[in-house]
């Protein structure tokens, strides 16, 4: 007989799945397990809507801040993670909160995760030149035609991680994985959370204007050294690039992160319809 549940938060940017998160830990007097794919790196706060101090405060979090933007780290290292964590909790609690919207991480928890195959620097050539010559469009279309499953939840805005998702698309499968298996059975709970388009836009669009007034500006700029690094090819980073290198307007800029959320949400929204 199953004795334990695994409650998973799950839908898109701005949705409220946090404060969701924090009100089933109360309930259930529990911990709330991170699924967010940015949030993972200490670095970040502000443009990755990092759980604020206080909600910090209101039921303990895992999985928040712990890596370095410097660190190779992916859904693979974060199923690792989740499970081994999830497998000790599991010991004092009977009720587990997963919270988050990177949808290939929680399938990698839930599901488990064969390795990515190694780099492919010859395709990764070959792609790099479309791109410069095509644009990202040429990439997109490449990748939805390869592996639309995963055309779905990759960042199509981000250069480095379509290319990614492409040569991975495009790789012979690895046969073996050093995912923990879950060491309880657990009823599993899925959350998804929705709320009308037109809503989810305007409260994304309310997001990023917080964003700015709290300091995305001054926290972008103090990576901008680091613009380098795979993490920080992101919505609500890589828009200020340009801007500190004297190309674009500080309202444009704004707008660009605003439109690339509203983006990436409607990828969100389309994953987990189709995934939970």
């Amino acid at each position: 007989m199953k004795n334990k549940k695994l409650i998973v938060v799950a839908g898109p940017t701005a949705v409220g799945k946090t404060a969701k998160a924090i009100a089933l830990a109360k309930e259930h007097q529990t911990c709330v397990i991170s699924a967010d794919s940015r949030q993972v790196y200490s670095e970040l706060n502000i443009g990755v809507a990092r759980p604020s101090e206080a909600e910090l405060s209101e039921v303990k979090h895992h999985l928040i801040a712990h890596v370095s933007i410097q660190d190779d780290y992916n859904a693979g290292a974060y199923a690792r993670e989740a499970r081994t964590l999830i497998n000790r909790l599991f010991k004092n609690n009977d009720k587990l909160v997963v919270c988050g919207g990177t949808g290939l991480y929680l399938r990698a928890l839930l599901n488990g995760f064969d390795p990515l195959p190694e780099k492919n620097d010859a395709l990764r050539l070959t792609l790099q030149t479309e791109l410069e010559n095509d644009g990202l469009a040429a990439l997109q279309k490449r990748l939805l035609n390869a592996d639309p499953e995963r055309y779905y939840k990759t960042d199509l805005n981000n250069p480095q991680r379509l290319i990614r998702a492409i040569e991975v698309a495009l790789a012979e499968p690895v046969a073996h994985s050093d995912i923990p298996e879950f060491e309880h059975a657990f009823e599993l709970q899925i959350v998804n959370m929705e709320m009308p388009r037109s809503e989810l836009y305007g409260r994304i669009n309310q997001r990023v204007d917080a964003m700015a007034e709290a300091g995305l500006e001054a926290e972008a700029q103090s990576l901008y050294p680091l613009r380098h690094l795979n993490a920080l090819q992101t919505v609500g980073y890589s828009e200020w690039w340009p801007y500190f290198e004297g190309q674009t307007d500080r309202a444009s800029v704004i707008e660009k992160i605003k439109q690339h959320t509203r983006n990436y949400a409607k990828r969100q929204l389309t994953w987990f319809k189709n995934q939970l």
